[in-house]
């Protein structure tokens, strides 16, 4: 017994010092199939919407897609054509779904399912949906003490989307509309968006990854993504969520990591060129 531990000691010593087939010997399925187990999420805001032309507040309002923001939607499509979804997610908003169900459908990914959940919907705004963005601006400047929006924004820098947020929560807590508003419906606060958006895509993540990994379409709006991505990403700057904008992340070591560019045209402007040459 003695000396067939020693062969075999011998045997791996030599082995980590020759680089022979040793240190080869693990099945390349092995890797495969540790590989297979990563999740990518690609973390997508709807494309063009009625509200977005109007400069409306859309919140948890169901505004439709334009037709701009259905061919956005099928370029988005077209751009992501050859990544095989394993499941789509999206917020029980319209222009969240039907982002998805065109982007998928020119993906070459019509079978896919899409899970419907509000987790995933633009952040609430309570007594001010359906607002005029600019009548607000002014009495959002004023909870902070800015002269004006474009003040603000400028002040705030890359914290500008979670001070939005707050400033609505914090006015609508007040009832400064003096509406009859449930608490439940008034304006969420940035904190309430965050968690609730980090708590369903780590759930995908989690899903996925026990389904043996794989990709993954996850359809929001822009102030909920970009008050998301302020807290996992320090590559993070605050610049708007253009419509149909992705940002890829990875799931490793139980959390979720910005992989590539936040809110990347990429993919679009690729779909564009290719619905262009049909």
């Amino acid at each position: 017994m003695k000396f067939k531990k020693l062969t075999v000691m011998c045997a791996v010593l030599s082995g980590l010092l020759l680089g022979s087939s040793v240190m080869t010997a693990v099945p390349a399925t092995a890797y495969a199939a540790s590989n297979d187990k990563q999740v990518t999420i690609y973390l997508t805001r709807h494309g063009e919407t009625t509200g977005n032309v109007m400069q409306r507040v859309q919140g948890s309002s169901d505004f439709p897609l334009t037709k701009n923001g259905i061919t956005v939607a099928n370029d988005l499509g077209y751009g992501l054509k050859g990544i095989k979804f394993k499941h789509a997610y999206t917020g029980n908003l319209t222009r969240q779904e039907v982002t998805a169900q065109q982007a998928l459908k020119y993906s070459a990914n019509p079978n896919t399912k899409i899970t419907t959940t509000p987790m995933l919907r633009e952040g609430g705004y309570g007594s001010f949906e359906g607002d005029s963005i600019e009548a607000d601006n002014q009495k959002i400047a004023n909870v902070y003490g800015y002269q004006d929006g474009k003040q603000f924004q400028q002040a705030t820098g890359k914290d500008y989307w979670n001070k939005l947020q707050d400033a609505y929560h914090k006015l609508d807590t007040d009832n400064s509309q003096n509406t009859k508003l449930a608490k439940s419906d008034r304006a969420e606060s940035s904190a309430q968006v965050q968690k609730r958006m980090n708590s369903e895509l780590l759930h995908i993540a989690k899903t996925t990854q026990k389904q043996g990994g794989g990709n993954v379409l996850v359809v929001s709006s822009g102030m909920s993504i970009n008050e998301y991505l302020s807290t996992i990403s320090k590559k993070y700057d605050g610049k708007p969520m253009q419509n149909a904008a992705v940002t890829k992340l990875v799931y490793k070591n139980g959390k979720l990591h910005v992989d590539g560019p936040i809110g990347t045209l990429h993919y679009v402007n690729k779909g564009k060129k290719i619905a262009a040459n049909k």
